[in-house]
């Protein structure tokens, strides 16, 4: 891995550390997804400042370029992380349904008892 891109996934994940800290502090961000984030972010940290964890993974699934293993690395990440986030959709999207449904029985009874 080349010090550029040692440089710039370190810079990138500080921002983004400090970011999601920030959003956190002013209650934009739910502290579940802020923790996954920096979780994320004290990864990719992590990655760039110790370059021979992806040089391991490079050998131990016989990828010639350390690159392709940290974008292999990040695409798998994304894909949990896009998993994750489907799967709270569903579960909210089954919370919406259900109070909907409370909500139409509430008024039926208030009508009912107006009648």
């Amino acid at each position: 891995m080349s010090l550029y891109l040692q440089i710039a996934l370190c810079a990138a994940s500080i921002l983004t550390f400090i970011f999601v800290i920030s959003c956190s502090k002013k209650h934009k961000m739910n502290i579940k997804y802020s923790i996954v984030w920096t979780l994320w972010s004290l990864g990719i940290i992590f990655i760039s400042i110790f370059p021979q964890i992806v040089y391991s993974i490079s050998n131990a699934l016989n990828i010639a370029v350390a690159v392709n293993t940290l974008f292999l690395i990040m695409i798998f990440l994304l894909y949990l992380l896009s998993f994750y986030l489907f799967l709270k959709i569903s579960l909210l999207n089954e919370q919406i349904k259900n109070m909907t449904y409370e909500i139409a029985m509430l008024k039926k009874e208030l009508s009912e008892r107006h009648d």
